[in-house]
C-alpha cells in the first residue's frame, strides 16, 4: 500500500499522537538519522483532491507545525514504498536538516494586494482587448496590427511597474519583521499581487500592526492571511514532489 507524505521534520521532533490524515488514516512517522517524515497510509484511488481531504491534509501539517519546523509537503506527494521515502532522507539529509534550521520559529504570512482599477486604454472594449486589425484602414492592417501590439505591450510593461512598485511598498512596511518574501503577478495584465513573508511567530503581533498601518495609507486594497506553516518557502531544488 502507497504512503501518503505530509512533512518532513526532525528527529526526535513534532509527536503524531493520534493524529488522522486523508481518509481517516493514523499519521505515524518513519524515520531515518536525524530525520522523520510524517505519512499515513493510503490507497492510491483514494487520492483525488476534494475539499475535505485537503482539509485533512492541512491539519496535519498545521498540527505538527505548532510543534516545531516542518518542510510542508504539497498534497499529492506520495511514495510506493516506504524504503523509497528513508532514501530520499538519506540522499537529501543536509538540504532537509538546513532547510529546518532557517524554518525554525518562523511561520508564513500571506499579503494580497488589488490595486486600483485605472480607465481602459484605447483599444479595448469593456475590458476586452480589441482583436489586431478589427478597424483598420483599407490598404493598413499591418500597421493597426503593429499599433494594436505596441498598446497591448505598454499596457503590461504599466502593471509590471504597479506590481513592483506595490510590492516596494509592502516590503518596506514589513521592514525588520520577516526573514524572507517571496512576491508573485498571476498576470501583468491583471491588478493582483501575492506576497508571501517568512516571519518569526515573535514578529507577528508587531507584523499585524504593521499591516493595519499600511491599511490605512494605501490605497490598494489589502487582505492579510496566516500564519500557516511555511507551503512557499520550501522549493529551492529539494525533491519534494511525487516519489
Amino acid at each position: 500500500m502507497s504512503c501518503l507524505c505530509y512533512c518532513i521534520c526532525r528527529h526526535p521532533g513534532p509527536e503524531t499522537g493520534t493524529l488522522l490524515g486523508v481518509g481517516n488514516q493514523p499519521v505515524y512517522r518513519l524515520t531515518h538519522r536525524r530525520l522523520s517524515a510524517a505519512v499515513s497510509r493510503l490507497e492510491v484511488a483514494d487520492l483525488a483532491p476534494d475539499l475535505p481531504r485537503l482539509r485533512a491534509y492541512a491539519r496535519v501539517v498545521c498540527a505538527l507545525h505548532c510543534q516545531g519546523p516542518v518542510i510542508p509537503l504539497r498534497y499529492g506527494a506520495v511514495v510506493s514504498q516506504e524504503s523509497r521515502l528513508l532514501a530520499l532522507l538519506d540522499e537529501q539529509i543536509l538540504q532537509y536538516e538546513a532547510l529546518l534550521r532557517e524554518l525554525e520559529g518562523c511561520v508564513e504570512m500571506g499579503l494580497r494586494v488589488l490595486l486600483p482599477q485605472t480607465p481602459l486604454s484605447p483599444g479595448t472594449a469593456g475590458g476586452r482587448e480589441e482583436l489586431p486589425g478589427s478597424s483598420a484602414p483599407p490598404g493598413r492592417p499591418g500597421l493597426t496590427y503593429l499599433t494594436a501590439r505596441k498598446a497591448h505591450y505598454a499596457r503590461q510593461d504599466r502593471w509590471t511597474e504597479e506590481h513592483r512598485r506595490a510590492a516596494d511598498r509592502c516590503q518596506a512596511q514589513f521592514t525588520g519583521l520577516f526573514v524572507k518574501c517571496k512576491t508573485e503577478a498571476l498576470s501583468p495584465r491583471l491588478p493582483l499581487l501575492s506576497l508571501y513573508f517568512l516571519v518569526p511567530r515573535a514578529m507577528l503581533t508587531p507584523f499585524r500592526q504593521a499591516f493595519r498601518r499600511l491599511s490605512a495609507t494605501e490605497s490598494a486594497r489589502l487582505l492579510l492571511s496566516g500564519p500557516w506553516p511555511p507551503y512557499n518557502f520550501v522549493s529551492g531544488g529539494l525533491s519534494l514532489g511525487e516519489f
